[in-house]
Protein backbone atom coordinates (compact mmCIF):
# COMPACT_ATOMS: atom_id res chain seq x y z
CA UNK A 1 0.00 0.00 0.00
CA UNK A 2 3.03 2.61 0.80
CA UNK A 3 4.48 1.53 -2.56
CA UNK A 4 1.14 2.55 -4.19
CA UNK A 5 0.79 5.85 -2.64
CA UNK A 6 4.64 6.95 -3.07
CA UNK A 7 3.51 6.18 -7.23
CA UNK A 8 0.49 8.33 -6.67
CA UNK A 9 2.79 10.66 -4.83
CA UNK A 10 4.96 10.96 -7.85
CA UNK A 11 2.30 11.42 -10.05
CA UNK A 12 0.31 14.43 -8.06
CA UNK A 13 3.05 17.12 -7.70
CA UNK A 14 0.96 18.19 -5.05
CA UNK A 15 -1.95 17.26 -2.77
CA UNK A 16 -5.64 17.91 -2.70
CA UNK A 17 -5.28 19.72 0.14
CA UNK A 18 -2.52 21.70 -1.69
CA UNK A 19 -4.83 22.16 -4.91
CA UNK A 20 -7.63 23.70 -2.19
CA UNK A 21 -5.04 26.25 -0.93
CA UNK A 22 -3.51 26.78 -4.50
CA UNK A 23 -3.58 30.60 -5.08
CA UNK A 24 -4.69 29.16 -8.90
CA UNK A 25 -7.53 30.61 -10.48
CA UNK A 26 -10.96 29.20 -9.96
CA UNK A 27 -12.69 27.26 -12.57
CA UNK A 28 -15.12 30.69 -12.70
CA UNK A 29 -11.88 32.82 -13.34
CA UNK A 30 -10.93 30.07 -16.48
CA UNK A 31 -14.59 30.01 -17.76
CA UNK A 32 -14.57 33.93 -18.26
CA UNK A 33 -17.64 35.88 -19.29
CA UNK A 34 -18.93 34.14 -22.43
CA UNK A 35 -17.26 35.65 -25.75
CA UNK A 36 -20.21 37.57 -27.29
CA UNK A 37 -21.21 36.38 -31.30
CA UNK A 38 -20.25 38.27 -33.81
CA UNK A 39 -22.11 37.56 -37.44
CA UNK A 40 -22.76 39.39 -39.94
CA UNK A 41 -24.18 39.09 -44.01
CA UNK A 42 -21.93 36.93 -45.97
CA UNK A 43 -21.12 39.10 -49.15
CA UNK A 44 -19.91 36.14 -50.92
CA UNK A 45 -23.45 33.86 -50.54
CA UNK A 46 -25.55 37.19 -51.42
CA UNK A 47 -27.22 38.60 -54.63
CA UNK A 48 -24.36 41.25 -55.86
CA UNK A 49 -27.22 43.61 -55.86
CA UNK A 50 -27.14 43.73 -52.37
CA UNK A 51 -24.86 46.32 -50.27
CA UNK A 52 -23.65 46.20 -46.30
CA UNK A 53 -24.84 49.51 -45.48
CA UNK A 54 -23.06 49.68 -41.92
CA UNK A 55 -19.63 48.86 -40.16
CA UNK A 56 -20.67 45.93 -38.20
CA UNK A 57 -21.40 44.34 -41.87
CA UNK A 58 -25.44 43.32 -40.68
CA UNK A 59 -27.47 45.94 -42.51
CA UNK A 60 -28.28 45.58 -45.69
CA UNK A 61 -29.83 47.62 -48.66
CA UNK A 62 -30.27 47.32 -52.47
CA UNK A 63 -32.38 44.18 -53.65
CA UNK A 64 -32.42 40.79 -53.85
CA UNK A 65 -31.75 37.52 -51.62
CA UNK A 66 -28.99 38.11 -48.27
CA UNK A 67 -27.57 35.39 -46.04
CA UNK A 68 -26.30 35.96 -42.79
CA UNK A 69 -22.72 33.70 -42.45
CA UNK A 70 -23.71 31.29 -39.43
CA UNK A 71 -26.02 28.31 -40.44
CA UNK A 72 -28.54 27.53 -38.21
CA UNK A 73 -27.26 24.44 -36.62
CA UNK A 74 -29.60 24.32 -33.03
CA UNK A 75 -32.80 22.35 -32.76
CA UNK A 76 -34.61 26.18 -32.03
CA UNK A 77 -33.52 29.42 -32.55
CA UNK A 78 -34.39 32.77 -33.13
CA UNK A 79 -33.33 36.12 -34.25
CA UNK A 80 -34.91 39.55 -35.72
CA UNK A 81 -35.13 41.72 -38.41
CA UNK A 82 -35.62 45.30 -38.16
CA UNK A 83 -36.28 47.39 -41.45
CA UNK A 84 -36.40 50.81 -42.26
CA UNK A 85 -38.29 52.12 -45.18
CA UNK A 86 -37.98 55.30 -46.67
CA UNK A 87 -41.80 55.36 -48.39
CA UNK A 88 -43.74 52.58 -47.46
CA UNK A 89 -46.47 51.25 -49.64
CA UNK A 90 -49.12 48.39 -50.09
CA UNK A 91 -45.73 47.17 -52.37
CA UNK A 92 -42.62 45.62 -49.94
CA UNK A 93 -42.78 42.24 -50.91
CA UNK A 94 -40.02 41.57 -48.19
CA UNK A 95 -39.49 38.26 -47.51
CA UNK A 96 -38.18 36.35 -44.07
CA UNK A 97 -36.69 32.94 -43.43
CA UNK A 98 -33.90 30.59 -44.51
CA UNK A 99 -31.40 29.81 -47.33
CA UNK A 100 -29.67 27.37 -48.41
CA UNK A 101 -25.67 27.68 -49.04
CA UNK A 102 -25.40 29.89 -51.94
CA UNK A 103 -22.59 31.30 -54.31
CA UNK A 104 -21.89 33.84 -57.28
CA UNK A 105 -22.36 31.38 -59.59
CA UNK A 106 -25.87 30.65 -58.40
CA UNK A 107 -27.15 34.14 -59.37
CA UNK A 108 -25.32 34.45 -62.65
CA UNK A 109 -27.31 31.30 -63.53
CA UNK A 110 -30.82 32.65 -62.65
CA UNK A 111 -29.80 36.18 -63.94
CA UNK A 112 -30.30 34.23 -67.58
CA UNK A 113 -32.68 32.42 -66.39
CA UNK A 114 -36.54 33.10 -66.62
CA UNK A 115 -37.16 32.72 -63.19
CA UNK A 116 -38.73 35.90 -61.12
CA UNK A 117 -36.19 37.29 -58.78
CA UNK A 118 -37.99 36.90 -55.68
CA UNK A 119 -37.85 32.94 -56.54
CA UNK A 120 -34.22 32.85 -56.14
CA UNK A 121 -33.05 30.85 -53.38
CA UNK A 122 -36.50 31.80 -51.70
CA UNK A 123 -38.30 28.26 -51.11
CA UNK A 124 -38.10 28.34 -47.06
CA UNK A 125 -39.13 32.16 -46.44
CA UNK A 126 -42.38 34.11 -46.79
CA UNK A 127 -43.48 37.61 -47.11
CA UNK A 128 -44.82 40.07 -44.61
CA UNK A 129 -47.04 42.61 -46.16
CA UNK A 130 -47.57 46.48 -44.83
CA UNK A 131 -44.48 46.92 -43.05
CA UNK A 132 -43.67 50.46 -41.61
CA UNK A 133 -40.21 52.22 -41.13
CA UNK A 134 -38.99 50.74 -37.84
CA UNK A 135 -41.14 47.51 -37.66
CA UNK A 136 -39.47 43.77 -36.41
CA UNK A 137 -39.75 40.54 -37.91
CA UNK A 138 -39.07 38.07 -35.67
CA UNK A 139 -37.96 34.74 -37.14
CA UNK A 140 -38.03 31.33 -34.63
CA UNK A 141 -37.45 28.29 -36.05
CA UNK A 142 -38.01 24.30 -34.23
CA UNK A 143 -36.31 22.22 -36.36
CA UNK A 144 -38.01 19.32 -34.21
CA UNK A 145 -41.69 20.58 -34.34
CA UNK A 146 -44.33 21.29 -37.18
CA UNK A 147 -44.02 24.57 -38.59
CA UNK A 148 -40.13 24.85 -38.38
CA UNK A 149 -40.38 28.57 -39.37
CA UNK A 150 -42.88 30.97 -37.98
CA UNK A 151 -42.74 34.36 -37.92
CA UNK A 152 -43.70 37.30 -35.78
CA UNK A 153 -44.31 41.07 -36.80
CA UNK A 154 -43.65 42.90 -33.85
CA UNK A 155 -43.95 39.91 -31.30
CA UNK A 156 -47.77 39.22 -33.07
CA UNK A 157 -47.38 35.72 -35.00
CA UNK A 158 -48.33 36.28 -38.82
CA UNK A 159 -50.88 33.62 -40.02
CA UNK A 160 -49.08 33.89 -43.20
CA UNK A 161 -45.95 33.55 -42.22
CA UNK A 162 -44.91 29.54 -41.54
CA UNK A 163 -42.74 27.35 -43.59
CA UNK A 164 -43.32 23.99 -42.77
CA UNK A 165 -40.56 22.25 -42.90
CA UNK A 166 -36.81 23.09 -44.56
CA UNK A 167 -33.48 20.28 -45.70
CA UNK A 168 -30.06 20.68 -45.64
CA UNK A 169 -28.28 23.20 -43.62
CA UNK A 170 -29.62 26.57 -44.35
CA UNK A 171 -28.69 30.41 -42.83
CA UNK A 172 -30.77 33.41 -41.90
CA UNK A 173 -31.79 35.33 -44.79
CA UNK A 174 -34.09 38.00 -45.93
CA UNK A 175 -35.07 39.33 -49.83
CA UNK A 176 -35.00 42.73 -50.53
CA UNK A 177 -38.12 43.48 -53.64
CA UNK A 178 -36.01 45.54 -56.47
CA UNK A 179 -37.35 49.02 -54.98
CA UNK A 180 -34.71 47.89 -52.59
CA UNK A 181 -32.98 51.62 -52.33
CA UNK A 182 -35.86 52.66 -50.30
CA UNK A 183 -35.31 49.90 -47.98
CA UNK A 184 -32.67 48.62 -45.45
CA UNK A 185 -32.65 45.94 -43.32
CA UNK A 186 -30.83 45.02 -40.04
CA UNK A 187 -29.79 41.91 -38.71
CA UNK A 188 -30.51 41.15 -35.21
CA UNK A 189 -28.41 37.98 -33.84
CA UNK A 190 -28.00 38.46 -30.23
CA UNK A 191 -29.82 39.08 -27.18
CA UNK A 192 -28.31 42.30 -26.30
CA UNK A 193 -29.96 43.34 -29.52
CA UNK A 194 -33.16 42.26 -29.65
CA UNK A 195 -35.80 44.57 -30.07
CA UNK A 196 -39.07 42.63 -29.25
CA UNK A 197 -37.16 39.10 -28.19
CA UNK A 198 -38.12 35.47 -28.34
CA UNK A 199 -42.09 35.07 -27.86
CA UNK A 200 -41.88 32.44 -25.93
CA UNK A 201 -39.62 29.90 -23.69
CA UNK A 202 -37.05 27.53 -25.11
CA UNK A 203 -36.07 29.81 -28.21
CA UNK A 204 -32.49 31.03 -27.80
CA UNK A 205 -30.02 33.61 -30.09
CA UNK A 206 -28.22 32.09 -33.00
CA UNK A 207 -25.31 29.94 -31.79
CA UNK A 208 -21.99 29.62 -33.90
CA UNK A 209 -21.13 25.98 -34.77
CA UNK A 210 -18.17 25.72 -33.50
CA UNK A 211 -19.48 26.75 -29.55
CA UNK A 212 -21.89 23.98 -29.91
CA UNK A 213 -18.78 21.68 -28.85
Amino acid sequence: MGQCCSCVGRILPFSVSEMGNSEGPTSDELLGDAVPQIHSIHVAMSAPSITIANDLKNEINGFGLALADVPVEQDRAYWEWRVQISNPSDYNNIMFGVSNKRNQKFYEILAESSVPPDKHGTKFMCSVSNLKDGDVIGVAVQQSEIPMIQLYLNGEVQDGGQVIRFRGTVYPSVYLPPRGSEISATFLYREDQFVRGPPRPGLEPLIAERSLM
